[in-house]
């Protein structure tokens, strides 16, 4: 039960950080409670039906947009680009003829005027906003020749996000102000503007000081002085700093003219130059106390952020430990492989080395990558089968299943291979008679199950040891790269052995279900089975 809804929280998850049809479901929200507002209609009936009428009528755009990368993958670029100009432009066009209007889509009588533009093109408003949307975030947000947002508003970036609503605010002080519009009256553009940019700039300078008095109050004061000497002196030094801040900053604002002539500052209240009044030392205080919570929030980010680089290296580490843990258990085996067949002197001994080599390219250059292919670790797989064929000398029934929905999702590395040398360990090779080994790999819709059912000797049971190295690096493993995406069950019966390993990957509801470019002989839709050769 767990593991189910683990599963669906790992496709919800993906749901909204990989797609877009949420997006344009909020923008329908958005403007049907726009209108029940306008409407002052409190019924939820009506707001629902609303929305579900809107999401019905525009249900070819949704589903555009919920299949939009495969269908870019899919189409003919300039098919694509005429597909996306008819859903966004050319559809909402097409609903004129119907008639439909905004009143129709309410069981409880009109929402809005019958004789309204909301009503009568109000399907049309919500197509329009949908082109503008898309527009944004598929024709701009796309585009790499664009700047990245997120690198300019990155971990560094608080002198920017304070300019920025600094001069926000400065802009709104300025326009609102009661001599701004005094001043402006009667004036043509330009003088509108220059007068504008002109107070505008000098609000910001007169204010810009306090950025710096933000950084020594975060640096110096909080994570030096409190850190060191404790809140004392801390709350010392913080006094300290507006007393010597205050009259210093009430000099520099009065060199600005407009802290005399629009009262921009305290220090120019009722027209009095005031160096050392005390309204000075009030907003001083008052800016050192509210921007407490703003510094509390920057080292609660900057220590999270350590500690999850933290984590991902401590996370790294073991797992390269683990990795090399599999690796010299791989090369044990394959050692005793190739010892017994030079003691036979067999024949194959060159092609089986040849193979070896292969394996062990796989494992000592894949095995360093985070993620392969799904369908790299079933050629690894299958190789790995034939090499151990060679040196059976039972009649093994061994089957290999696969059907992969999407063959290139991203896996780590040697994965199924410790429940495959299990099994040969613990089963195959121990066994004096006829043995078994049934193998299915499937994968759908980044589920991934993998089972591996095999026979045992019943004298082999009592001598086999619970736990050891492989299964225990494999439960680690899958804790730290599957946290609560994973189910690893076993089933134990006197003559056979039972493992079922289930894998759920976060992938993309974008993403490709078929890939063009893989080989006919792994893109299966259907289970058919690999038999290898009886001996």
């Amino acid at each position: 039960m767990v593991q189910q809804l683990s599963k669906y929280a790992a496709r919800l998850e993906a749901f909204f950080l990989k797609g877009h049809v949420w997006i344009f479901v909020g923008l329908v929200l958005f403007f049907c409670l726009v209108l029940a507002t306008e409407a002052e209609s409190t019924s939820l009936l009506n707001y629902l039906s609303m929305v579900a009428g809107v999401c019905l009528l525009y249900l070819p755009t949704l589903t555009f947009i919920a299949y939009r990368v495969r269908l870019k993958k899919w189409l003919h670029k300039w098919v694509y680009r005429l597909l996306w100009v008819f859903i966004f432009a050319g559809y909402p066009l097409l609903l004129f003829p119907l008639g439909i209007t905004i009143n129709d889509l309410v069981p409880g009588g009109n929402i809005v005027p019958p004789d309204s533009q909301e009503n009568t093109e109000g399907l049309q408003m919500v197509g329009g906003m949908f082109f503008l949307l898309a527009t944004f975030l598929f024709g701009l947000l796309d585009n790499k020749w664009l700047p990245d947002l997120r690198k300019f508003f990155g971990p560094s970036s608080v002198p920017k996000i304070i300019g920025l609503f600094g001069l926000l605010a400065a802009m709104l002080a300025v326009a609102g102000h009661h001599n701004f519009q005094q001043a402006t009256a009667g004036a043509n553009d330009l003088q509108f503007i220059f007068i504008f940019l002109s107070s505008v700039w000098q609000t910001v300078a007169i204010y810009l000081p306090y950025l710096l008095l933000f950084y020594f109050h975060y640096q110096l004061l909080y994570r030096r002085m409190l850190a060191e000497r404790g809140v004392i002196y801390y709350l010392l030094s913080v006094g300290a700093t507006i007393l010597l801040f205050a009259p210093l900053h009430a000099a520099y604002a009065l060199l600005f003219p407009i802290t005399m002539e629009w009262e921009m500052h305290t220090a120019g209240l009722r027209g009095q130059i005031g160096i050392v009044a005390p309204e000075n030392h009030a907003v001083a205080f008052v800016f050192m106390t509210m921007s407490l919570p703003v510094i509390l929030f920057l080292e609660w980010v900057r220590k999270t952020r350590i500690i999850t680089l933290l984590e991902k290296e401590k996370t790294a580490t073991e797992l390269d430990l683990l990795k090399q843990q599999v690796n010299p258990h791989f090369f044990f085996n394959t050692l005793n492989n190739l010892y017994a067949l030079s003691l036979k002197e067999a024949p194959e001994t060159p092609e089986t080395i040849l193979q070896l080599s292969e394996l062990m390219r796989y494992v000592i250059y894949k095995a360093k990558a985070e993620r392969v292919e799904l369908q790299q670790e079933v050629k690894y797989l299958r190789d790995y089968l034939d090499l151990q064929r060679i040196r059976l000398y039972q009649t093994a029934d061994i089957d290999l299943v696969v059907a992969l929905d999407n063959p290139k999702l991203p896996v780590p590395p040697l994965l199924f291979i410790i429940l495959l040398e299990n099994a040969f360990k613990h089963g195959i090779e121990p066994a004096v008679g006829d043995c078994f080994l049934h193998l299915e790999l499937t994968e759908h819709r980044g589920h991934i199950r993998f089972v591996c059912h095999n026979s045992r000797e019943p004298a082999a049971v009592k001598k086999t040891k619970p736990g050891g190295v492989g299964l225990t690096n494999l439960q680690r493993r899958l804790e730290l790269l599957y946290p609560n995406r994973f189910e690893l069950l076993t089933e134990e019966s006197p003559d056979s052995y039972r493992v079922v390993l289930s894998l759920w990957e976060p992938e993309s509801i974008n993403a490709p279900a078929f890939a063009p470019d893989i080989p006919a002989e792994l893109d299966l839709i259907e289970l058919v089975p690999e038999r290898l050769p009886r001996h």
